[in-house]
């Protein structure tokens, strides 16, 4: 993707004087605190290994479900234009962003106003559709054009997961990192959360290293939480240890990146 010098511009003390745009001064987790619950996700789906679940003469997998685990965000749609761009996504709450080729990031709100912009330092910039500096223009063009793309194409996954009260409280996560396999793509969220997209049967499992629960979408879109303790004791199918056997090992991929 071919660099705008413009850009420089909303990253100092000239952004925060336009009108409508904010400097937000909480900054996102630390690398330190994400690579702590991927140490923690790691830990957990290698006692899982160990566990070989799905070797028991009798497998409960249903003793080992609990709802109340269930995910706050997950990426429901995503689009991968990363050969120019980036990638666009939109998370479960219809929130919608971009994870530009320079590093930077800019998401769009479920409210189809309010927008959040981090710059290559992680700095957080909030600003809106209706003002902001003329040097995101391209940028939020190719968001609106993401956005238009994923809801006219693609369907939403884990659309009949039902919410808990007051998570649209949490702060919304931004996509830390992703990579792409001959497999599955993988999506890491700044809230410790990954998610392991498998492209042969559409299966997905999400996984939350502070609950220590993984959430598995199946070939039917049919939606479970367990929690990983509890597969351990109960065991599961031989279809989802193979999945959480992929996805400790691409857990280990994402403590060997630098980026």
């Amino acid at each position: 993707m071919q660099r705008n010098g413009g850009y420089n511009e909303v990253q100092g003390q000239r952004h925060t004087r336009i009108p409508g745009a904010s400097l937000h001064l909480s900054q996102p987790p630390r690398r330190e605190c994400l690579k702590g619950l991927l140490v923690d996700l790691r830990s957990q789906l290698s006692n899982l290994k160990r566990a070989k679940p799905s070797h028991r003469h009798v497998i409960r997998q249903g003793e080992a479900e609990d709802p109340t685990c269930i995910p706050i965000f997950w990426i429901s749609k995503w689009v991968d234009y990363s050969d120019k761009y980036g990638l666009g996504y939109v998370l479960c709450d219809d929130s919608v962003g971009v994870l530009f080729n320079d590093s930077t990031r800019l998401v769009l709100c479920d409210d189809g106003d309010t927008l959040q912009y981090i710059n290559r330092t992680k700095a957080e910039f909030l600003l809106n559709l209706r003002n902001y500096p003329s040097a995101l223009s391209k940028k939020i063009t190719l968001l609106k054009y993401f956005r238009n793309y994923m809801s006219e194409h693609l369907l939403k996954a884990g659309a009949n997961i039902t919410p808990r009260d007051g998570d649209e409280l949490t702060r919304l996560p931004l996509l830390n990192k992703w990579f792409r396999t001959k497999s599955a793509i993988v999506f890491h969220l700044s809230n410790g959360t990954v998610q392991v997209n498998f492209f042969q049967d559409h299966t997905k499992v999400i996984l939350c290293p502070l609950m220590g629960a993984v959430t598995y979408i199946d070939k039917q879109c049919e939606c479970r939480t367990y929690r990983l303790s509890l597969l351990e004791e109960f065991g599961c199918s031989k279809e989802l240890a193979g999945h959480l056997r992929f996805a400790h090992n691409m857990v280990k991929k994402l403590l060997a990146r630098k980026r």
